[in-house]
């Protein structure tokens, strides 16, 4: 069963109050108040939302690596009574995703016996460790288990994303023999023993939810029961309920940088880059943003390359603006990105880390959103942040990404991986910018949340029902 997006401009009546919701304990890897990823802002609006709409509603986070030095219970209370944090008290094992904290079953199998939520709805299981499965049904085999896949971990031991571990290459399938040769410290039987007992412990969710058609596939090549999986946006995040995202008006530093500047050389839009000779008649200035983690996989190399090619054509009139950083990546690749920037030319603005609550007036000064991930992603929360904006999107055309983002409708495809693809896109948009202002009146509204909401309490339903 799939829960497609709704029709533009159908409203979709949020739960009755009278109705009795069903409780639920939300859990992430993580938590919101710690760090802000795509599954711990899908999870904290989950949460938020059902208790806003009424129902019994709990939140079960983790402290991040380096707390194994755990002092004290391993679960707390540091942010409200609903709202707790376990600690893991050793290093978790995520080869195989087991959770080797010896207090841990104890404490998840009281929590479940005291509290009785009709769901456990799980946005990740890493630091809990799968087994934890088996714990929930054990303490109370009434409660339904929901699973929302947000990567390819239980298939990839490369962090989930399905790439070849040294070249960065697409992976198209797992096998034994494949994975081994991308791990050669594991051998063919040790991933053959990794499957089953990930696959062992998934047994005992009742539902698994995918943000993406293909997500689910990939899944079920692996081997999840299709019956088992629905596909589902996630929660969006607080920005995607504006007033109106198409006409929102951009703020003054926005509108000052989009005045006509004197432009470079025309660009064919034969997809080509252009010729560098004849200047052309001032035109308005395009501003690109960036919004995310600068690491390898979400493709920031791509980007400067393509702002390079750009500089070097001659094309004045795109500007790309990049907020993030890599303070959570490798020394020796921060040095590469810093190195990168410095060298990227005055088409290329770095505006450093930025807060979350601040991502909807940073999009208003931008005239789209670019997302280079060289990597299949599923459902993107930037995507969702720049359709909620109003804003199209220029993406690399393979999975989640190219799924979300209509080819000329909500963005613009552009090759994965090929810096001269997504310069070659940028061009000929510096050339005939009036395409971008096309693409914006026919960019997808996302899920509003009262949707979204209805759509995870149908879910929620359809696991009741076992």
């Amino acid at each position: 069963m799939t829960h497609d997006r709704p029709p533009r401009g159908r409203t979709i009546t949020p739960p009755k109050q009278s109705v009795r919701l069903p409780s639920v304990l939300v859990m992430t890897h993580s938590h919101p108040k710690l760090t802000r990823g795509g599954a711990e802002i899908s999870a904290d609006a989950l949460f938020r939302n059902l208790r806003e709409n009424g129902a019994s509603a709990w939140f079960l986070g983790c402290s991040g690596p380096g707390s194994e030095a755990r002092i004290g219970a391993p679960l707390t209370q540091p942010f409200g009574p609903d709202d707790y944090l376990y600690s893991p008290g050793v290093p978790f094992d995520h080869f195989k995703f087991a959770n080797p904290d010896a207090h841990f079953p104890r404490a998840i199998t009281e929590l479940i016996a005291e509290l009785k939520p009709d769901i456990v709805h799980a946005h990740h299981y890493t630091r809990f460790g799968v087994e934890m499965f088996s714990l929930i049904k054990r303490a109370n085999p009434a409660t339904r288990i929901v699973v929302s896949l947000h990567e390819y971990l239980a298939i990839c031991h490369n962090n989930g994303q399905m790439v070849k571990r040294a070249s960065h290459r697409l992976c198209d399938r797992e096998t034994t023999m494949d994975c081994a040769r991308c791990f050669p410290e594991f051998g063919a039987r040790d991933f053959f023993l990794r499957k089953r007992y990930i696959q062992m412990f998934l047994g005992d969710v009742d539902l698994f939810l995918a943000p993406s058609r293909f997500l689910a596939n990939r899944y079920i090549a692996w081997g999840l029961p299709a019956a088992k999986l629905m596909v589902i946006e996630n929660m969006p995040p607080d920005v995607a309920d504006p007033q109106d995202p198409k006409n929102a008006p951009r703020d003054r530093e926005a509108t000052d940088a989009s005045t006509s500047h004197p432009a470079g050389p025309a660009t064919r839009r034969s997809g080509k880059m252009p010729a560098t000779t004849a200047p052309a008649a001032p035109k308005r200035m395009l501003r690109f943003g960036f919004f995310g983690q600068l690491s390898p996989l979400k493709g920031i190399s791509v980007l400067i390359d393509a702002a390079r090619r750009l500089e070097a054509a001659g094309v004045t009139d795109a500007r790309i603006d990049i907020h993030g950083d890599s303070s959570n990546q490798p020394e020796e690749f921060q040095a590469d990105v810093k190195a990168a920037l410095a060298q990227a030319g005055p088409n290329v603005i770095y505006h450093g880390a930025y807060d979350n609550a601040e991502v909807r007036r940073l999009m208003q000064r931008v005239d789209a959103v670019i997302v280079p991930s060289i990597w299949w992603e599923n459902s993107p929360v930037v995507i969702q942040e720049a359709f909620s904006a109003g804003k199209p999107v220029i993406c690399s055309n393979i999975g989640g990404m190219a799924e979300k983002v209509r080819d000329g409708l909500d963005g613009l495809h552009f090759e994965v991986g090929r810096p001269a693809s997504l310069a070659a896109v940028l061009a000929n948009l510096a050339e005939r910018p009036e395409q971008l202002d096309e693409i914006a009146r026919t960019v997808a509204r996302p899920l509003d949340r009262a949707a979204a909401l209805q759509a995870h309490l149908a879910a929620y339903a359809r696991a009741l029902e076992k």
